[in-house]
């Protein structure tokens, strides 16, 4: 079987030792952007566009190496921390980093703080993103109409422990049950329900929000959108039958997934940015514990690409 993938597919250590993935912070950059930030102190998230940030040169340079990773590389780039700066330079860093790759979603906001409000996503319909426990391997967004091309990630603060990063390449998985469960692939590429979380979508919509967790995107090859729990929920608010085969079928994907040696593992540092293709990797978080003084916090974007 021949198999359109848009990039080779890798496991932790063929990501490990490409070291185009991770990427050094220029110095020049935090001259130009405390520079935007004297000239324009205050300013609204969601009305920065790229004419704002553009003639941030070193920033552009950045994000464009970081645009050659996401899409011509392994679908992962990591920027490491600029040093002793503070909130305010990074949370402004960040927004203009996201424009300068596309249009940043404002379903959460442009900026979403990633952070635990003391909720348990298996109880309410609410992102395990605003909880402290693991969340299982994933890409974003549960809603059909609803697909940010990146997911980005700013360390803030990291956990008093635990908190770590998990990615893998759905590629790999789907290559191996190619090869090994032609049967499963065969499910997972038929629509499936999910319940909805996004903000802005539409839960009235509920039967219409399927879609499969393997697809086949004109110019992009093979792709992916899972998260177990939200495929298991949609069923069940729905009042439908789980279709025969489902559950074996995610059995042996999340096999492929966690197979040993398939995960990259890492911390995010304060500073520290994340950025991964939403459509061919999969992201994931240890369970972590707070400071009560100082708790985790990360801020997320959802990127479209201007096409």
């Amino acid at each position: 079987m021949t198999v359109d993938y848009c990039r080779d597919p890798w496991d932790a250590n063929v990501l490990n030792a490409r070291s185009g993935h991770r990427m050094e912070f220029p110095e020049a950059i935090i001259g130009e952007v405390q520079g935007w930030i004297d000239r324009r102190p205050d300013v609204v998230d969601d009305e920065v566009e790229q004419s704002d940030v553009v003639e941030l040169e070193q920033l552009n340079q950045l994000a464009r190496r970081v645009r050659v990773e996401l899409t011509e590389g392994t679908g992962v780039a990591r920027v490491l921390p600029p040093g002793d700066v503070d909130d305010l330079f990074l949370r402004r860093y960040y927004l203009a980093f996201g424009v300068l790759l596309g249009d940043p979603l404002g379903n959460y906001g442009r900026l979403y703080d990633v952070k635990d409000r003391g909720g348990d996503y298996t109880k309410t319909a609410i992102p395990v993103s605003q909880t402290r426990a693991a969340t299982g391997l994933h890409t974003d967004s549960s809603a059909l109409d609803v697909l940010p091309d990146l997911v980005g990630l700013m360390c803030i603060r990291p956990a008093k422990s635990g908190g770590a990063s998990r990615i893998a390449c759905a590629l790999r998985a789907h290559q191996r049950l190619v090869e090994e469960d032609a049967k499963s692939l065969s499910v997972l590429q038929q629509p499936h329900l999910r319940d909805i979380v996004t903000p802005g979508a539409d839960r009235s919509q509920r039967m219409r929000n399927q879609f499969p967790v393997f697809g086949d995107q004109s110019g992009r090859g093979v792709t992916c959108r899972y998260m177990r729990f939200w495929i298991e929920k949609g069923y069940e608010n729905a009042g439908v039958t789980v279709p025969e085969g489902l559950i074996e079928s995610l059995d042996a994907l999340d096999g492929y997934l966690e197979e040993e040696g398939a995960v990259a593992n890492f911390r995010l540092q304060r500073g520290e940015m994340l950025w991964v293709d939403n459509c061919t990797t999969l992201h994931d978080r240890t369970g972590y514990e707070d400071d009560p003084d100082a708790p985790r916090l990360l801020l997320r974007q959802w990127v479209k690409y201007l096409r």
